[in-house]
């Protein structure tokens, strides 16, 4: 290296240490034309011409530095993150990892890296990427948010909470933290997490009365707890701040359906697609919103619309159902959605390690019985009088892995069986990969499920591992029987296609997630348990 180059370079790291962000540039700048080859020279203009805001200067001087040195942390670092603030996390991400490996104990390595895995949907890696920079950074505001964000998107609500609630404690006056955590909140269905979310919303307004995001967790909150006016109040306010985003719309429109206001719901969705602000679930709502005011078939026609472009919703095929039960009675829509096909009955067998079936069923009902996760009449949930697991699989029995055993085999082997069929609404939505969701109700006498679908999923299913002796027999109301078919009271046409199906210990029923259902109430002696699963394409 020449002692021209060698001046220049001093004279850039001098304006470096300075701030002097233009005489470095150009020093830097002038050291690369002596010497095409000083890997510190174009890493020194690399810095100073992203200090000065020059991104294309600054990504042809740090591509060439790390060409010269393809091991040196920083240079990934500062590349990657370049490539990260253009939009390319593919790009940017293996230069972030070299930089997260090279530079462990630097928190924005971590943060960078985890940053880039959030934007490809790799929630696992970002989250141990956020929680690596809160680590070494226990005070920043960014990073915990993140690491909120990530576990949210992972479904793991407690950790994604507890991330929240150090957003909250680290900036108070923040009304972001607050939302965020809210905005958490909302997921759960326990009472007191109900709560705390509200609260924290309302502190989120206080501070940010203008966010119309707030609003609409404040309106989903109150939902949940039985304060339908106030929601009104909240999902309209969140509408009126930003009438063309699409979920202040379905907000806005779903409280006002809740609360027998259908044709104001009408309005609401019809004046948003107009002004452009169009989705499969606005179109969707539009429908359920003309069923509910009395007009099948433009209800029918949107629903159509709406399944042409989300073919998988399970809401709009439900609605659809209704509709064509409404114009065309109720063989047609028994016809439409498969009530007679669908509905599929399997006998489990007794799984490996257990001497008989009613000793296996006896472990599980006392597992479920004593579960972690065991809740009575969540807050926004079918459940009445009754107690609901949360994920049954979560705690790790004998008789809770042998059951999760048997039951994948019975659906992997459903599944396989299935042949694809582009003119039916269930078969041609069959998953190639999937994931489940599997939970336990506990019910006694006078507990039931109320009349719901499965909205997540395509195939949902229960199975009954103990039955009061009400279930057993036949009075012609059927007690404790699970009825498909029948809408919500409000949507109910004059003629449902129906089906009942009496429950029986040890057997499995397979239905499609968009079938209306609910379990019909007993009286008398013993406990209802089933076990319920949602499957939805992975």
């Amino acid at each position: 290296m020449s002692q021209q180059v060698r001046t220049l370079l001093q004279r850039a790291w001098q304006a470096i240490q300075a701030g002097q962000w233009q005489a470095a540039c150009d020093a830097a700048h002038e050291a690369t034309r002596a010497d095409a080859g000083a890997f510190d020279a174009w890493r020194m203009l690399g810095i100073a011409a992203l200090r000065l805001g020059r991104a294309e200067l600054a990504l042809q001087a740090l591509q060439r530095a790390h060409v010269l040195k393809p091991g040196d942390a920083g240079t990934a670092l500062d590349l990657g993150g370049l490539w990260l603030d253009a939009g390319q996390p593919a790009r940017a991400r293996p230069l972030l990892a070299d930089a997260a490996a090279g530079l462990p104990g630097d928190p924005r390595a971590q943060f960078r890296l985890a940053t880039a895995a959030y934007a490809q949907g790799d929630f696992e890696v970002a989250a141990r990427g956020f929680e690596a920079a809160t680590r070494l950074q226990p005070d920043w505001v960014m990073a915990w948010n993140n690491l909120a964000a990530a576990h949210g998107r992972r479904g793991d609500y407690p950790a994604a909470i507890a991330a929240a609630r150090n957003v909250q404690a680290l900036a108070p006056v923040e009304a972001t933290g607050h939302f965020a955590l809210a905005a958490l909140l909302s997921n759960r269905f326990d009472r007191d997490a109900l709560g705390e979310g509200l609260r924290a919303v309302e502190e989120a307004l206080r501070l940010d009365p203008g966010m119309a995001d707030a609003h609409r967790i404040a309106a989903l909150l109150l939902r949940k707890l039985d304060a339908p006016a106030r929601a009104e109040a909240h999902a309209r306010r969140a509408l009126a701040l930003a009438p063309d985003d699409a979920d202040n719309v379905d907000a806005c429109g779903e409280q006002l359906l809740l609360n027998d206001k259908p044709r104001e719901a009408t309005e609401v969705y019809a004046a948003a697609l107009q002004r452009g602000v169009d989705a499969p679930a606005l179109r969707r709502q539009l429908g359920i919103a003309l069923l509910q005011d009395g007009r099948a078939g433009d209800a029918r026609q949107a629903l159509y619309d709406a399944l042409s472009r989300a073919p998988d919703d399970q809401r709009t095929i439900a609605h659809l159902g209704v509709a064509t039960a409404d114009v065309e009675g109720g063989e047609a829509a028994g016809a439409l959605l498969g009530v007679q096909r669908h509905v599929h009955r399997i006998a489990l067998p007794t799984p490996p390690g257990f001497p008989d079936a009613a000793r296996f069923h006896a472990a599980l009902a006392g597992d479920i019985r004593r579960h972690s996760q065991q809740r009575w009449e969540p807050a926004g949930l079918a459940a009445r009088q009754a107690y609901l697991s949360g994920d049954l699989l979560a705690d790790r029995t004998a008789a809770i892995v042998a059951f999760e055993q048997a039951l994948r085999a019975a659906i992997d082997a459903f599944i396989a069986g299935c042949k694809p069929d582009p003119k039916d609404v269930f078969l041609r939505n069959i998953p190639r990969d999937y994931v489940l969701h599997v939970w336990a109700t506990q019910a006694a006498e006078g507990g039931h499920i109320d009349t719901h679908i499965h909205e997540a999923s395509w195939l949902s299913g229960a199975y009954y591992v103990e039955l009061p002796p009400a279930v057993a027999g036949d009075d012609g109301t059927h007690p404790g029987w699970i009825e498909f078919g029948r809408p919500y009271p409000h949507l109910a046409p004059a003629a449902a296609a129906l089906r009942l199906e009496q429950p029986r210990v040890g057997d499995l029923l397979l239905f499609p997630s968009y079938l209306f259902h609910r379990t019909l109430p007993y009286r008398g002696a013993g406990e209802r348990i089933s076990i319920s699963f949602d499957l939805a394409a992975a």
